[in-house]
Order: structure tokens, then C-alpha cells, then sequence
């Protein structure tokens, strides 16, 4: 937080004076008179202060740990209707993105505990650096979307490697709308992962009993000449038997030949 003193000939010189100095407009700062004295050459004495707010916060903050670190890079701040916005870039960017965005989510994390403490808004927080956010999201939906292709053809689940928790929110929103298959998140962090599991067959009896009322009415819609009178169990039994004994092994053969594509 930037805090000047100013000492001018009017109110106004002075604030002038210290908002060229902050670089700030006046909507940024608190202005308060200190002192004033003379009373044919006036002085004033303004304190200009920057005022606290998120972004300010966020933006100090991150420089501040970057500045200390001993790396090349800037973080810029653009404040959103619900978010905060930050943007890493310097020659030094990857060594804040870190092994799979490790760093960045760290420093993610302390960065919004820092805007929490005084931020009544509870605005969103996120920090990306050479669009590695965008393009960690496009990595995993299409390795999320090709396992799941596998798990649907086989019927077997399948478990993910540990993943943090924004990886695993895009495993999840990338096979939401999925109709063969179901994620679910397991175990405890930092060792929490995400499983694709295949979805169970959902019967509609509704529709099925449908079906069964209507092939019900097209048999009674049939003329009383057309239906066919079921045979009784000894003449079905009788049947069976002459056709039996008529086709013999050949029959016995036909049988095992239609079942070898159920095993």
C-alpha cells in the first residue's frame, strides 16, 4: 500500500503533486489535510494514501513473492465483475508454473487466502502463465474422453493418477454429458483421484410396458380367423419329439453351431 505526504500551496496543488508521483487516478487513493499554515502564503500538508483493494492486494502481494524469489517475471492484475484475473509473463514464467502447474496452484492458493482475509466480495482467483491453464484443459479433456472410450467398449473401470483439484474438476466437466460412462473422485488429498467407471443399463419399464400394451392391442385388433390357438402342452411335446426323432445329430449340430457367438 503506497502512502505519500505532500506539501503545497493549496489542497488541491498538493493532490495533484502526489497522485503524479503514485501514479494513480484520484478514485484510487484517500486524501487527508495534515497541516496548514501562513496566512498571507498558505501551506498545506496532504497525507495521499492508496486505497486497499483487491486487486491492489493480489498485485502487491504476487510481485512482492516474485520479487523476493530472484526470478525474471511480472504478474498483472485485471479485476472481473466476479474474478480476479492474474497473468504471469518474464523469461522466468516456468519456473512459477513449476511441474504440472504445482507452483502456480500454490501460488494460487496463498494469493486467495490473502485476498479472503479482507475481500468482502469473495471474488474468484486465478493465475495462469503462457496460457498453461488453457492449455492443460485441452490436454486432459481429450485424455479424459479417450479413456472413457475405452472404459465403455470394455465395461471396466478405470482409475486416474492422483491429480489436484482443479485437473480433476476438468476430468469431470469434460465427461459430464457422457451417456456411456460415470467419474467419481477417490481418496484423500494430495492423493485424491478421479474414476471412470461405466454406466449401469437403465431400463425405461415405462416404455417397455408400452411396447407390451400395444403388441397387446395389435393382437386383438386381429380377425378372430387370423389368430393362431396355442397348442397344447402334449402336442407341443409330441411335436418336438417327431421332429427329433426325424432330424436326429443333424439337429443336435444345428443347436450347437447358433450358440458358438455367445461364447
Amino acid at each position: 500500500m503506497k502512502s505519500i505526504e505532500i506539501t503545497a500551496n493549496s489542497y488541491a496543488e498538493a493532490l495533484k503533486q502526489a497522485l503524479d508521483e503514485l501514479g494513480l487516478e484520484e478514485n484510487q487513493v484517500e486524501a487527508e489535510k495534515i497541516s496548514e499554515t501562513g496566512i498571507i502564503r498558505k501551506k498545506v500538508t496532504v497525507r495521499v494514501t492508496q486505497k486497499v483493494d483487491g486487486a491492489s492486494m493480489v498485485s502487491d502481494f504476487i510481485n512482492g513473492i516474485i520479487q523476493r524469489m530472484g526470478i525474471q517475471c511480472f504478474a498483472k492484475v485485471e479485476e472481473q465483475e466476479d474474478a480476479f484475473l492474474v497473468s504471469l509473463s518474464g523469461e522466468d514464467t516456468g519456473v512459477l508454473i513449476g511441474y504440472r502447474g504445482d507452483v502456480l496452484d500454490s501460488l494460487q492458493y496463498l494469493s486467495l487466502l490473502v485476498l479472503n482475509k479482507d475481500n468482502p466480495l469473495g471474488k474468484r482467483l486465478v493465475i495462469d502463465g503462457e496460457n498453461y491453464r488453457e492449455r492443460r484443459i485441452a490436454t486432459l479433456s481429450k485424455l479424459a474422453k479417450k479413456i472413457a472410450f475405452r472404459v465403455a467398449k470394455n465395461r471396466k473401470a478405470e482409475s486416474l493418477e492422483p491429480m489436484n483439484p482443479f485437473e480433476r474438476r476438468i476430468i469431470h466437466s469434460a465427461l459430464h454429458d457422457d451417456r456411456f460412462v460415470t467419474t467419481e473422485s477417490h481418496g484423500e488429498e494430495p492423493n485424491r483421484y478421479v474414476v471412470i467407471a461405466p454406466k449401469k443399463p437403465n431400463y425405461d419399464r415405462k416404455e417397455n410396458g408400452e411396447r407390451r400394451e400395444r403388441r397387446s392391442s395389435d393382437r386383438d385388433r386381429q380377425p378372430s380367423s387370423q389368430r393362431v390357438a396355442p397348442q397344447s402342452s402334449a402336442n407341443h411335446q409330441s411335436s418336438e419329439g417327431k421332429n427329433f426323432n426325424k432330424t436326429g445329430v443333424g439337429r443336435m449340430k444345428s443347436y450347437g453351431g447358433d450358440m458358438k457367438k455367445f461364447f
